[in-house]
C-alpha cells in the first residue's frame, strides 16, 4: 500500500510540472497543525510564502495539500479559505495575526459540499475566482475549519520546515475561532506544503532534496532538477547576496563541513539561461545517529529485534558480555550487521546478558553507543527451555500464592513481566491420583489452565493439558480472591521429571497457544516428578519418621508406631528404583546414592507410607 502512494503521490507532482503549478514544500513533517488540526473540533491557521519561493506570479486558481494516506476528513470538512498579499515575511508572537481584512476569501465548504479529500490523500480546493499575485508580495493562505468533531490523531498533512517563523494556527475541541479576532495561538517554522494552481515558475525552484551518504568531514546532497540543467550552489547557514558556485548536475558533495557543528544548510538555485530561481535552502546533519529500536525479543539462544533504518549508514554493531562493560572497551563480544530486521544467535539460555549498540556511518565514523536511556549497557535474559509469554500482573491479574503438592508457593506475586520461573519447586505426584491446586490471586475473573510437559519436548500442547479454563473469582473484580481445583494425572504418565505450567487470563479463556501473549495475567512454571502409585492412603496408620533428611552421611533412621519389618522402596528424580531392600531394625544404608530427590515406600504388616528423602 505504502509503494502505491509514493506512486501516486510522484505521478501528482509529476501531473504540476505539465500544467500551470508551482509547488511549495516536498517535507514529511507531521503534527504541524496545518493547514488544519483534524484532530480536534475548529482551527484555524496562516502561512506566509516568500515571493522568493513563489518565484512566479498571474493568477492562482486554487490550492492542493497533500496529507497521510489514513486521512479522511469525515468531520473536518468545513474549510473556508483566505488568501491576501503581505509584506510580513514573519510571525512575530502568538498572536500576530493578520487581520482577515487584508485577506479575500476565495472558498467556503458548505454540508451538502465539504471539503473532500482524494484516494491518494491529496486535498483539492478551487477558488470561486482566481486570485491574482503581483510576484513580489509575500503571500499569506489562511484556511479555518468549522465542523464539529474530530477525526484520528493520523489525520495529518505534510509540511516543510522554513527558516522563519512561517506559520501561525490555534485549535480547540470547545471553541471555534474567529477569523475576525482570533485568540493567542500557536507559532512555527513549518509550512504545509501546497500547490499554487494557475503559475508557473519561469525557471523552476530545486525540490526534493535528500542527503544521500555523508562522513564527518562531508556531505552529499542531491535534488530535483525540473527543466533546469544548471544549477548554482552555496554552503552557508544565511541565504546568500550574490551567486553562487556553478554546477551542471542535480548532485553536488560539501566538503570541508564546519567541525563545530552537526547542523549545516546548503543553497541551491536553478539557473535557466539569463534567469534563476529562488535561492532553496536544505538543512542536513553529518551526525551519525545513534540506532531507534522498535522491538527487541529474547530467544533461548539469541535475541531478535527490528528497528529504523538510518539514511546514510552503512551498517550496526552490538556489543554484549555476561559481565557489565564499558562500551568500546575491547572487553565485549561483538555482533555486527547491515540491516533490519535481524536477529543475534549463540547464546546461552537462561543467562543475564548486557547489550549496547551503535551505528556504523563509515570507516571510523561511528554514532554514540544507545543504551536504552539507561546508564550502561541494557541488562536482557535469555529464555528457559520454554516460551515465556510477557503478560501484566501488575494490577492483581495473575497468581498471587499457588499451593499443590508438596509445593506451597502461596506468596510468590506477580512475577517480572508476568512470567515465573519456578521450576527449582518441586513435587511428586502419582500415576492416576488427583491433586488439589489452590489459587490466590489479586483480581478475578482469572481463567487458568494448567499443561504439564510429559514428553519433555519443552512445548505444551492440548493432550497435555490437566485443567482447562478453571475460573478464580467469578464475575469478581479488584481483591483477593481464592479458588481450590483439582486436576489428575494420567495412569499412564510419563514417569519422572517434568516442567508444569500454570497460565491465568484475566476475563476471557486461555488461548490454546500456551506461548500466545494476553494484557492482563500471568504464567507460572514448577517441576512434578511423576511416580508410580504409591498408595499413600495408610501414610497416618505407620506414622512414619526418616531422619535426618536431608541426610549427608551413610544411614538414616525410619521410625514407625507399627512394629514390624520394614520393605523400603526408594525411587530417583526419574521414577527408576535405586533400592529395594527389607531392613530389621531402624537403619537405612543410602551410602550409594548420589545427591538429590528420592521418593521412599516403606511397608510395614501390609500398610506402606511414601515420604520424601534428600541426599546431600
Amino acid at each position: 500500500m505504502k509503494k502505491n502512494y509514493i506512486f501516486y503521490t510522484l505521478f501528482f507532482l509529476f501531473s504540476f510540472s505539465i500544467n500551470s503549478q508551482v509547488v511549495l514544500g516536498d517535507g514529511e513533517i507531521l503534527n504541524s497543525s496545518v493547514p488544519i488540526e483534524a484532530y480536534y473540533g475548529y482551527s484555524y491557521s496562516q502561512t506566509i510564502y516568500k515571493s522568493s519561493q513563489i518565484n512566479a506570479s498571474g493568477s492562482i486558481t486554487g490550492v492542493s495539500y497533500t496529507a497521510t494516506p489514513s486521512t479522511t476528513l469525515t468531520t473536518s470538512g468545513q474549510w473556508v479559505v483566505y488568501v491576501g498579499l503581505t509584506e510580513k515575511e514573519t510571525f512575530e508572537s502568538t498572536s500576530d495575526w493578520i487581520p482577515i481584512s487584508e485577506l479575500n476569501q476565495v472558498y467556503a465548504a458548505t454540508a451538502e459540499a465539504p471539503t473532500t479529500i482524494s484516494e491518494e490523500g491529496v486535498v483539492t480546493i478551487t477558488f470561486d475566482a482566481p486570485f491574482e499575485y503581483d510576484g513580489s508580495s509575500n503571500l499569506v493562505i489562511a484556511v479555518e475549519e468549522n465542523q464539529d468533531g474530530y477525526d484520528s490523531a493520523g489525520d495529518d498533512f505534510y509540511s516543510s520546515e522554513a527558516n522563519q517563523i512561517a506559520s501561525i494556527y490555534y485549535y480547540s475541541d470547545g471553541v471555534n475561532p474567529d477569523p475576525t479576532d482570533p485568540p493567542v495561538g500557536n507559532i512555527t517554522q513549518n509550512y504545509p506544503n501546497v500547490v499554487l494552481d494557475g503559475i508557473t515558475q519561469d525557471c523552476p525552484n530545486p525540490t526534493g532534496f535528500s542527503r544521500d551518504s555523508f562522513t564527518a568531514t562531508s556531505a552529499t546532497i542531491s535534488w530535483e532538477a525540473g527543466s533546469a540543467e544548471a544549477f548554482e550552489y552555496v554552503y552557508s547557514d544565511t541565504e546568500p547576496e550574490g551567486a553562487g558556485e556553478s554546477i551542471s548536475s542535480s548532485t553536488v558533495t560539501v566538503d570541508n563541513l564546519d567541525s563545530e557543528t552537526t547542523e549545516h544548510t546548503v543553497w541551491v538555485r536553478s539557473v535557466c539561461g539569463d534567469i534563476a530561481s529562488a535561492w532553496v535552502s536544505y538543512t542536513f546533519s553529518n551526525l551519525c545517529p545513534m540506532p531507534v529500536l522498535n522491538s527487541w525479543t529474547m530467544t533461548q539462544d539469541g535475541a531478535v529485534f527490528n528497528g529504523i533504518v538510518i539514511e546514510g549508514a552503512v551498517g550496526y554493531q552490538i556489543e554484549y558480555s555476561t559481565e557489565m562493560f564499558v562500551p568500546g572497551d575491547g572487553t565485549a563480544s561483538v555482533f555486527e550487521f547491515s540491516e533490519f530486521p535481524n536477529q543475534l544467535s549463540g547464546l546461552e539460555m537462561s543467562t543475564t546478558y548486557y547489550f549496547t549498540l551503535r551505528t556504523v556511518c563509515g570507516d571510523g565514523f561511528y554514532s554514540d553507543w544507545s543504551d536504552g536511556g539507561n546508564d550502561g549497557p541494557d541488562e536482557w535474559t535469555t529464555q528457559g527451555l520454554t516460551c515465556e509469554p510477557a503478560l501484566n500482573c501488575t494490577v492483581g491479574d495473575g497468581f498471587v500464592g499457588l499451593v499443590f503438592g508438596d509445593i506451597d508457593n502461596s506468596d510468590s506475586g506477580c512475577s517480572g513481566a508476568g512470567f515465573g520461573n519456578f521450576t527449582d519447586l518441586s513435587t511428586d505426584l502419582a500415576q492416576g491420583d488427583t491433586y488439589d491446586v489452590t489459587m490466590t490471586t489479586g483480581y478475578g475473573n482469572q481463567y487458568v489452565r494448567v499443561w504439564i510437559d510429559f514428553n519433555d519436548d519443552y512445548t505444551y500442547t492440548v493432550d497435555e493439558l490437566v485443567l482447562d479454563n478453571f475460573i478464580i473469582g467469578e464475575g469478581l473484580g479488584s481483591g483477593t480472591h481464592t479458588g481450590t481445583a483439582q486436576f489428575t494425572i494420567p495412569a499412564e504418565a510419563t514417569l519422572g521429571s517434568h516442567y508444569i505450567r500454570f497460565k491465568s487470563n484475566w476475563n476471557a479463556v486461555v488461548p490454546d497457544d500456551p506461548c500466545e501473549a494476553t494484557t492482563y495475567g500471568e504464567t507460572e512454571e514448577y517441576t512434578v516428578n511423576i511416580v508410580e502409585s504409591l498408595g499413600i492412603s495408610d501414610v497416618d496408620l505407620l506414622n512414619l519418621r526418616i531422619y535426618p533428611n536431608p541426610v549427608d552421611g551413610n544411614n538414616v533412621t525410619i521410625l514407625s508406631s507399627v512394629s514390624g519389618d520394614k520393605y523400603v522402596e526408594v525411587f530417583d528424580i526419574n521414577g527408576r528404583k535405586v533400592i529395594s531392600t527389607t531392613i530389621f531394625n531402624d537403619d537405612l544404608d543410602v551410602s550409594n546414592l548420589v545427591s538429590g530427590f528420592y521418593t521412599t515406600r516403606v511397608t510395614i504388616a501390609g500398610k506402606t507410607s511414601v515420604s520424601k528423602l534428600i541426599v546431600k
